[in-house]
């Protein structure tokens, strides 16, 4: 994969604008980032590097984050899941006929947007088995250990009621209050992404040149 190191930050009315070292241009719309957003040109001119160059911080507006406030590897780890959920649509959402590299990325996006969400609970009951394996063998393809450990020990909790279960949709309230306990402490180890997952999933599978809404 190419260099893909921020040269310089530069915005327009509606977007902030990375241009990258490699030549390629990325945008993520400033309402993402509210102090960016209501900052004056001047607060928005001092903005430094992070993460070796692939992120963006502005120290003025907020504590400086070491991924950056905006991260190329997340604006490129979106144009991935875009494409493929986009490809998936023209599918007919019949996972069995995109390529397993889509299946593997919509089941990711589906995994982050769902446990981010509402939580394990809402990421399986939504998607089922299926979807959760093909979830976990590509963290474990892309060296997410710890994120498919966490997801393993989600399942493990509810792995004793699934055939106790007409509808996905009944599972929680099969759970005790321990079991929902351990589900919350899980859900929000997930959250605080022990593994860097944009980065690992756009280094495993490449920037997707078939999407027309990366480079614009």
């Amino acid at each position: 994969m190419t260099d893909c190191r921020i040269a310089e930050v530069g915005f327009t009315d509606t977007h902030i604008v990375l241009t990258l070292t490699n030549g390629d241009v990325l945008t993520t719309p400033i309402v993402r980032y509210i102090r960016v957003e209501k900052a004056t040109p001047a607060e928005r001119a001092r903005w430094v590097l992070a993460d070796d160059g692939h992120g963006v911080n502005w120290p003025e507006l907020w504590k400086p984050d070491d991924e950056g406030m905006v991260s190329v590897w997340e604006i490129l780890q979106d144009r991935l899941y875009e494409a493929s959920l986009g490809r998936l649509q023209q599918a007919g959402w019949d996972v069995d006929t995109v390529s397993q590299r889509d299946h593997e990325l919509v089941a990711l996006w589906r995994l982050e947007a769902d446990v981010n969400n509402g939580g394990f609970l809402q990421f399986f009951g939504n998607w089922g088995e299926r979807n959760h394996l093909t979830a976990v063998a590509a963290l474990d393809l892309i060296g997410a250990r710890r994120a498919a450990e966490l997801v393993r020990g989600m399942y493990a909790v509810i792995e004793p009621y699934a055939d106790k279960v007409v509808s996905l949709a009944d599972l929680p309230g099969l759970l005790t209050d321990a079991d929902h306990d351990r589900l919350q402490e899980l859900d929000e180890a997930f959250w605080e992404y022990p593994d860097r997952l944009a980065r690992l999933v756009v280094q495993h599978y490449g920037v997707d040149t078939h999407d027309d809404g990366g480079t614009r």
